[in-house]
C-alpha cells in the first residue's frame, strides 16, 4: 500500500456529492471551493484534484490527475495500511475525520505541513481528502474523530479491530473485533489499560510499554507488533497500528488505532523464509520460467552448475540447453513443445558451461498453470541435478565391460558384438567383411627376461601400431593375453586388397634389448572372409583363429587367408610361394 493510504481522511460533507462529478455545475463548485481536495481511488491514484490543490502541487490538475499520492506525501509507504483497509471496507458507513498532520511535497520539492481530514466513500470505492494548513486547522470535534467512526463500523472490518483511548477519562473502547482477536467476552470483560496488558504476552510487555512511550512524544502513527495469550492459552500475534491526537495546545486528546491478527500472516511468512533458504540451499539448480519460458529466477547452485552468475544466466535461455552429439542449442519452441504433453517433462539435456563445455544434467520441469479467481499467472519451475558423476562412472563401467583395461581396445565382448552388426550390414549391402587374427611372436621371452612390467609397454605400443595401421571404421581388439584381432568391415570387390593384408602383416615390428641380446616381436596373422570362408559370426571367428595358428607353425609365412579359394598361405612382399594347408583341397 502506497503512504496515501495511510493519510485518507475526508470530508462527510462533501461524500454523498463524489457521485456527482460528471455533471459540470458541481464540477465547477469543486474548482472554486477554497480548500485543497483530492479524490484518490484503491491503486492510490489521483482521480481528481481541484484549483487549490493544484496551487499547492504547482501543477495544473490535469497534471495531477494519474499520479500516485504518495509523490505528493511521501513517507512510510505502510502508514495507516490497516485503517485503509478499514475505509473501503466499511459499506455501510461513511467514516470520516482527522488523520493528524503531514508533510506535502510540491512539484519544486518544497514541503508544507499540512492537516489531513477525510472521508471513505466505499460506494464508489475512492476516498476524498481535504489538506488544510496547519494553522487553519478547525477546533478539536471528538464526535468526528475517524476513530471514533472506525469503532461503529468495526462489525464489517474483516478482522480490523479499532480501539480509542481516552486520556482525560482513562476509558479505552475496544470494538467487537477486537474482543474477537483477544478471546473476550464484550459482555463479561472490561477493557482498561492495565486489563490490556494483561493480555499482552509476558516477555513482550515491557517492549511494548517502551515504545508506547517513546512514540507517545511524537505526533506520527507508528506501529507495535506483539504477541497476545488469550483466555483459552492460545498465543496469537498482533499488529497494531497506533495515532496520537493532540490538540491545538499540544496536549494529548486521546489515542486511536487498529489491530489485525498476524498469526496466519506470521506463519506463512515463516513458511516462505523456510522454503527460500530450500531453494537458497539446494544442491540442485532450480529456477523458475514465466509463459514465455524466459527465467525469472535462477538459486545459486545452478549459477555453480553452469559457472556463471544468475544475470547471466537469466539471459541464457533457452541456448543454455544443448542436445544430441552434436550439442546443438534448443530453442524456445523445442522447450515448449516438451511440456506441451502434460504439462511435466524429465530427461537427460547438457548445460552450456563456460569455455565451451558443457555438463549433463537430469532436468525436471513442471507446469504451473494460473489459478482461478486469483492474479497468477503461468509459470514453470526447471529442477537440475548434475548427473555428471553418474555419466562419468557409466562411462568407466562401459569401458570395463567393452574395452581392455591394459591397452583402452575394444576386448572380445565388444569385438563379437561389433563383427555380428557388421556381418548383418554387409549382408544387406552385398560387400565383404575380413577379421584378422594375430598372435605375438617372441613375446613369452620379453616377459622371462624383461619383466611383465616391460611386457605391458610391449602390448600397448603394440596396440598403438594396429590402430596406426588400421583404416577409419576398423575396430581393433585385444583378444586376450598377446592375441589381437582386427575388424575390417565395407570391403568391396571379392577378394581383399593386398595393401591392406601388407599393412595387417607389417603392423607389428617391436625391438627390445636387454644385456646385448636383441629381442624381436612379430605377429602371425590369420585372416578369415565373410561370406566366402563362413556365414556366421561364430564360424568366421572359428576360420580366423586356424588361418592364425597356421600362419604360426609356418615360418616362412606370416599371414594366412581363409577366403573363397580355401585356407592357405598368402604371400605378401618377401614371402616364399604360397602353398595350401595340409589336406586342404581348395590349395
Amino acid at each position: 500500500m502506497h503512504t496515501a493510504f495511510a493519510v485518507l481522511i475526508l470530508l462527510p460533507a462533501l461524500g454523498v456529492l463524489l457521485g456527482w462529478l460528471h455533471q459540470r455545475r458541481f464540477q465547477r463548485w469543486m474548482d472554486s471551493y477554497p480548500e485543497a481536495t483530492l479524490v484518490i481511488d484503491q491503486a492510490g491514484r489521483i482521480r481528481y484534484a481541484n484549483l487549490r490543490a493544484a496551487q499547492l502541487a504547482r501543477r495544473s490538475p490535469a497534471a495531477l490527475r494519474g499520479t500516485p499520492i504518495n509523490h505528493w506525501l511521501p513517507g512510510n509507504k505502510d502508514d495507516y495500511e490497516p485503517v485503509w483497509r478499514t475505509l473501503f471496507i466499511s459499506l455501510a458507513t461513511h467514516a470520516s475525520g482527522n488523520l493528524g498532520q503531514h508533510q506535502w511535497r510540491d512539484e519544486q520539492g518544497n514541503t508544507t505541513l499540512l492537516q489531513v481530514y477525510g472521508t471513505a466513500l466505499p460506494r464508489d470505492k475512492v476516498v476524498m481528502l481535504t489538506l488544510r494548513l496547519h494553522h487553519e486547522q478547525h477546533p478539536d470535534q471528538p464526535q468526528h474523530y475517524l476513530a471514533e467512526k472506525l469503532l461503529k463500523t468495526a462489525e464489517s472490518d474483516a478482522g480490523i479491530g479499532s480501539w480509542v483511548l481516552h486520556m482525560k477519562s482513562g476509558k479505552l473502547d475496544w470494538s467487537l473485533a477486537v474482543h474477537r482477536l483477544f478471546g473476550t467476552d464484550p459482555e463479561t470483560f472490561a477493557p482498561t489499560e492495565q486489563a490490556y496488558f494483561n493480555c499482552v504476552h509476558p516477555d513482550d510487555r515491557e517492549r511494548v510499554r517502551a515504545e508506547l512511550d517513546q512514540h507517545m512524544q511524537g505526533s506520527q502513527p507508528f506501529d507495535i507488533e506483539y504477541r497476545i495469550v488469550r483466555p483459552d492459552g492460545q498465543i496469537r500475534d498482533l499488529l497494531e497500528r497506533n495515532h496520537v491526537h493532540c490538540m491545538e495546545t499540544g496536549q494529548i486528546d486521546h489515542l486511536w488505532g487498529t489491530v489485525i491478527d498476524m498469526t496466519e500472516h506470521k506463519r506463512l511468512k515463516n513458511q516462505l523464509e523456510l522454503s527460500q533458504l530450500a531453494v537458497e540451499y539446494c544442491s540442485e539448480g532450480i529456477a523458475i520460467a514465466d509463459a514465455g519460458l524466459n527465467w525469472l529466477y535462477v538459486n545459486p547452485a545452478l549459477c555453480r552448475m553452469c559457472e556463471s552468475d544468475s544475470a547471466a544466466l537469466l539471459q541464457a535461455m533457452p541456448a543454455l540447453f544443448l542436445q544430441g552429439e552434436e550439442q546443438r542449442s534448443l530453442d524456445k519452441a523445442e522447450l515448449g513443445a516438451l511440456l506441451a504433453a502434460n504439462g511435466e517433462w524429465q530427461g537427460e539435456l547438457k548445460l552450456h558451461k563456460a569455455q565451451q563445455q558443457s555438463l549433463a544434467a537430469l532436468v525436471s520441469i513442471t507446469a504451473l498453470l494460473p489459478v482461478v479467481g486469483q492474479d497468477t499467472a503461468a509459470r514453470s519451475v526447471w529442477v537440475l541435478t548434475d548427473i555428471s558423476s553418474i555419466k562419468e562412472t557409466e562411462r568407466k563401467l562401459r569401458s570395463m565391460a567393452y574395452f581392455d583395461g591394459l591397452t583402452g581396445l575394444a576386448n572380445r565382448t565388444h569385438f563379437s558384438d561389433q563383427l555380428r552388426r557388421q556381418i548383418q550390414q554387409a549382408a544387406s549391402a552385398e560387400q565383404m567383411v575380413a577379421i584378422g587374427f594375430l598372435d605375438l611372436n617372441g613375446f613369452k621371452q620379453v616377459n622371462d627376461l624383461l619383466g611383465h612390467e616391460v611386457g605391458d609397454q610391449v602390448l600397448c605400443e603394440v596396440a598403438q601400431q594396429l590402430r596406426a595401421a588400421s583404416r577409419e571404421g576398423d575396430l581393433v581388439a585385444r583378444w586376450g593375453g598377446d592375441e589381437f584381432a582386427v575388424l575390417l568391415p565395407g570391403i568391396s570387390g571379392n577378394k581383399l586388397p593386398p595393401p591392406l593384408l601388407e599393412r595387417l602383416r607389417n603392423a607389428v615390428r617391436i625391438s627390445r634389448q636387454q644385456q646385448g641380446l636383441q629381442l624381436e616381436i612379430s605377429a602371425s596373422v590369420g585372416v578369415a572372409v565373410y561370406p566366402a570362408a563362413a556365414t556366421t559370426p561364430e564360424q568366421l571367428m572359428q576360420c580366423a583363429d586356424k588361418a592364425m595358428y597356421a600362419a604360426k607353425a609356418d615360418a616362412r609365412h606370416a599371414l594366412w587367408l581363409h577366403d573363397a579359394a580355401g585356407l592357405r598361405a598368402y604371400p605378401l612382399s618377401g614371402d616364399e610361394p604360397p602353398r595350401a594347408a595340409p589336406g586342404d583341397e581348395n590349395a
